[in-house]
């Protein structure tokens, strides 16, 4: 089709013929009619103020659209730099270290785009494309900023998962990018003038061992929801962000403050007696059979118990069938005057915790 361009400062004299509903509503291009204004040249020959102050600012704008005047010019911006780097593999690798190795060159020009700009890198994407058309991406986070080995590691562990570094992989990678997704000035991780301190000292050593043993190796610990404390226990990888907090949310039956300073991951089994020496039962009301006299973890002695309350009732997902998970929680203090948490369920007594 053919294109008319329309000369600088002609744009009225193009307009002035087309018809006025080209910038208006119908209501208003029908008063216009009916005033005579037909055209945009026409509408554009009408006095600015009298527009503006029969039609509001929505005619005051269409005039200026008629008369081909634009009041907002086009400003200049120098686009961002590219900091992501790309790298295509022909013929492609299906091993984690010849991938890990073969991107070493462009991770330090990834870092070095980031130095030059006086940006340090927080959290990068990676991407992976394989053989067979399969997409990998993942999102990872550093604790203070990246460098090229530590690029380099979070390629190898979204490579490898939970296999060796030396293991071939289920079909050969063909290209491998990595974009910047949190960047920031230089100048907000300076070094202090004496150093970093005790905290820069842990953190490179944390960094080194996670190097060496993978992405999960080094864990922080986080509290997150759930009514039992093992559920509670949440472990981040380093470097990871540690997940929303659920803690501050409704946990019926969750146990209040203060929490027991030993959680046990496992379970562990005991033994609580009554004075006949009878194993103390909870019924369907949750009030015990008999008053505890005797208590003993694993396969020790019993011994004597000094106090105890409870039972206070768990229930958990009642309306499913397969998870659904109904206890009971006790507290006791034993002989030698050490709190213990325990849990009982169909299979009997179990200590959750310890108040050391």
């Amino acid at each position: 089709a053919p294109v008319l361009a329309v000369p600088p400062g002609a744009s009225a004299g193009f307009l002035a013929p087309l018809p006025v509903a080209l910038v208006v509503d119908a209501r208003t291009a029908t008063l216009l009619h009916r005033l005579g204004v037909r055209t945009l040249g026409e509408f554009a020959a009408l006095p600015d103020a009298d527009v503006r102050r029969r039609f509001g600012a929505a005619g005051a704008f269409a005039h200026d659209r008629a008369a081909g005047r634009e009041h907002t010019g086009v400003a200049a911006r120098t686009p961002p730099p590219e900091f992501e780097v790309e790298q295509h593999f022909e013929p492609p690798l299906d091993r984690v270290d010849q991938l890990a190795f073969a991107f070493r060159v462009r991770a330090e020009e990834f870092i070095d785009r980031m130095r030059g700009a006086r940006l340090v890198c927080t959290g990068i994407r990676i991407e992976l494309d394989d053989e067979r058309g399969g997409h990998s991406s993942r999102s990872w986070l550093h604790p203070h900023w990246f460098t090229p080995a530590d690029v380099v590691d979070r390629v190898r562990w979204q490579l490898q998962g939970s296999g060796a570094a030396d293991t071939g992989l289920a079909s050969p990678i063909v290209r491998l990018r990595v974009v910047p997704e949190r960047v920031d000035s230089t100048g907000n991780h300076e070094a202090g003038l004496w150093g970093g301190g005790p905290d820069e000292r842990v953190h490179h050593g944390l960094t080194r061992v996670q190097s060496m043993l993978g992405h999960e190796g080094v864990v922080t610990a986080a509290v997150g929801g759930g009514r039992m404390l093992a559920d509670r226990q949440v472990l981040v990888p380093w470097g990871d962000r540690a997940p929303e907090r659920t803690s501050d949310a409704p946990w019926p039956g969750s146990l209040p403050a203060l929490a027991p300073a030993s959680v046990f991951r496992e379970l562990l089994p005991v033994v609580l007696l009554d004075g006949a020496a009878m194993p103390v039962a909870i019924d369907a009301r949750g009030a015990v059979s008999a008053p505890p006299e005797a208590f003993a973890v694993g396969a020790a002695a019993p011994a004597p118990v000094r106090a105890w309350a409870g039972p206070w009732p768990v229930v958990e997902r009642w309306w499913d069938a397969e998870r659904a998970r109904r206890v009971h929680r006790f507290q006791l203090v034993d002989d030698d005057g050490c709190a213990w948490l325990l849990v009982r369920d169909a299979e009997g007594w179990w200590a959750e915790a310890r108040y050391d």
